[in-house]
C-alpha cells in the first residue's frame, strides 16, 4: 500500500513507497484511512526538530472506515465511518498504566511515532479506541478530535473560571480550538495572543471562536498590552499554545495575582524558562501543565460536535491527496497556512 514515509535525519524529504498492508488482529479492526490530518508535531520531526524512530510512517490525526473486523470483535462492523483515538500501545506493568493512566507510560508506542501512522491507506485500531462519526460531522472534523481532546482535556485541567480573562497565546489549531472550548465552557473575556502572521488570517478565525480581543505581540511586549487592556490587573488564566520560551516568558508577566499558567505548548528538548521565584510565590501564582488527553474527553467532544457547539471548518487551508505532501511541510510558515489534511485513498 502507499505510504509517506520519513526514511533519513535531517530536513529531508518525505518519500512516497509502497509498504506492506497491516494484517487485520484477531481482537481489531483495519481502517481505511479517509482522512489524516497533519500536525505539528509531525512538522517537527520532518525537520528533525524532534527524536523519532527512522524510518517512520507519521499521522496520528485521523478517521476512517472499517473495512475488516478481527474475529474476536464485537459490536463494530465493516462500512462503519469512525473516529480513531490514537493506536497507543502501553507497557501495562508502570505506575502510571497501574493507575489508569497509560497516556502517561514511559515506555508506551504510539502510532505516527513508535509504530505505523496514518499518512498511508490503512491502519489498524482498536474496538476501546472507536467512536462513530455523528451524522453532519464532516470527515475532516472528524480526522481533528485528537487535538480537540488535548484542548478540551487542557481546559478541564485549568479548572476554567467564565468570570476569568483568560490570555490564549499562539492562534494556530490548538490556540483556535482552546478558544473554543473556553466559550463553550462560559468563558467571555478570551484575548488572542499572535504575531504578524496571525493577523490576516487566524486573527479573523480567534474572534469568530469566541475571543473579544487580539494582541499582536511581534513589535511590542504582549505583557505590557495585556496589562493596558486589563488596567494593570492581569489575567487570571495565561495559556501557552507555543512553546516558544520567549512567548512563555511573557505570559508569565502578564498574570494576575493568584493567576495561573496553562500549559499545552511543547518546547524543544532543551528548552529552559526562568521564572522571577519571589515574584511568583509572593503573587501566589500557579503552573499547571496538560498533556494528551483522556477517552472522556473524546466522548464529551463529539458531543459538542453531534449537537453543533464544535465546528472548526474555517480553519483547514489544505485538502491534498498525499502526493501533494510537499504544498505543506515545505510551506507551513505560510501566514495563509492553518490546518491541513490528507485523502491518503484519494485517486
Amino acid at each position: 500500500m502507499k505510504a509517506l514515509v520519513k526514511t533519513e535525519r535531517g530536513c529531508t524529504d518525505l518519500k512516497l513507497m509502497d509498504i506492506p498492508k497491516p494484517v487485520c488482529p484477531d481482537n481489531g479492526v483495519l481502517l481505511k484511512v479517509r482522512v489524516v490530518a497533519v500536525c505539528g508535531s509531525d512538522i517537527h520531526y520532518y525537520k528533525d526538530l524532534e527524536p523519532m524512530p527512522i524510518p517512520q510512517v507519521m499521522g496520528h490525526e485521523f478517521c476512517g472506515d472499517i473495512v475488516e473486523v478481527g474475529k474476536d470483535v464485537k459490536d463494530w462492523k465493516v462500512g462503519e465511518f469512525v473516529i480513531s483515538r490514537v493506536p497507543v500501545y502501553p507497557c501495562g506493568e508502570c505506575p502510571e498504566c497501574k493507575e489508569g493512566h497509560p497516556e502517561r507510560c514511559r515506555s508506551r508506542k504510539s502510532a505516527g511515532l513508535q509504530t505505523q501512522g496514518a499518512y498511508t491507506e490503512y491502519i489498524v485500531s482498536f474496538p476501546n479506541l472507536l467512536y462513530r462519526v455523528p451524522e453532519g460531522v464532516s470527515d475532516r472534523m472528524a480526522a481533528c478530535c485528537e487535538p480537540s481532546a488535548v484542548c478540551l482535556h487542557a481546559v478541564k485541567r485549568f479548572h476554567v473560571n467564565p468570570e476569568w480573562t483568560v490570555a490564549v497565546s499562539g492562534t494556530g489549531l490548538i490556540g483556535l480550538l482552546t478558544i473554543q472550548f473556553l466559550h463553550i465552557y462560559g468563558v467571555k473575556n478570551i484575548i488572542a495572543i499572535g504575531l504578524d502572521s496571525d493577523e490576516p488570517k487566524r486573527f479573523p478565525i480567534a474572534k469568530k471562536f469566541g475571543a473579544v480581543h487580539t494582541i499582536n505581540g511581534q513589535h511590542r511586549s504582549a505583557a505590557e498590552q495585556v496589562l493596558e487592556y486589563t488596567n494593570g490587573r492581569g489575567v487570571d488564566l495565561a495559556i501557552d499554545c507555543v512553546g516558544a520560551v520567549p512567548a512563555i516568558d511573557e505570559l508569565f508577566k502578564m498574570m494576575a495575582r493568584g493567576g495561573t499558567l496553562g500549559a499545552i505548548g511543547v518546547p524543544g528538548p532543551d528548552a529552559r524558562v526562568s521564572v522571577n521565584w519571589n515574584q511568583f510565590v509572593w503573587r501566589s501564582q500557579t503552573v499547571i501543565s496538560s498533556f494528551y488527553s483522556a477517552p472522556e474527553d473524546w466522548e464529551e467532544l463529539i458531543g459538542y460536535m453531534k449537537d453543533g457547539k464544535l465546528s472548526f471548518e474555517e480553519v483547514f487551508t489544505h485538502d491534498l491527496k498525499l502526493e501533494e505532501w510537499e504544498q505543506v511541510f515545505k510551506n507551513s510558515s505560510n501566514p495563509n497556512y492553518v490546518k491541513a489534511v490528507f485523502r491518503p485513498n484519494a485517486q
